[in-house]
């Protein structure tokens, strides 16, 4: 399996047409599109504090390009919270960057993990000793 995870500056990019990155971004996100519902091989997904920080309010008329990606939040819950909350401290990393390393260590070993931000080396420092791609802005 394939999983995508964006970054504040890869939502902001798909949130607005004009911005700089766009069309990257969205390439990305495209390509990893399942071909079918029932596709469970590729994912693209957003932490939940990278929403929030985003500003990514999913009942906003103005999401309504985004919210057509099919791309799935992922909540902070309680194991998440944990993690995010020790890589925060151990890693002096905003929240947002936490949610994305918990994100990253609780994929499957098995599973490609790709992050599309413009701060790979947070990435990199959350990611710990888990393999990831790192697609830079």
């Amino acid at each position: 399996m394939t999983t995508v995870i964006l970054d504040n500056e890869a939502v902001a990019a798909l949130r607005d047409v004009h911005h700089p990155h766009h069309k990257r971004v969205l390439a990305f996100v495209e390509a990893n599109r399942p071909t079918n519902r029932r596709e469970t091989g590729r994912r693209t997904v957003v932490p939940a504090a990278v929403r929030v920080e985003a500003n990514w309010d999913r009942t906003s008329p103005a999401a309504a390009t985004i919210n057509r990606l099919r791309i799935e939040d992922v909540p902070l819950d309680q194991i998440g919270a944990n993690l995010a909350a020790a890589l925060h401290d151990e890693c002096d990393v905003s929240v947002a960057d936490a949610h994305v390393g918990a994100t990253i260590q609780r994929q499957a070993r098995a599973d490609d993990v790709v992050v599309i931000t413009s701060d790979p080396g947070d990435v990199r420092l959350v990611a710990g000793s888990r393999a990831v791609r790192v697609i830079t802005l």
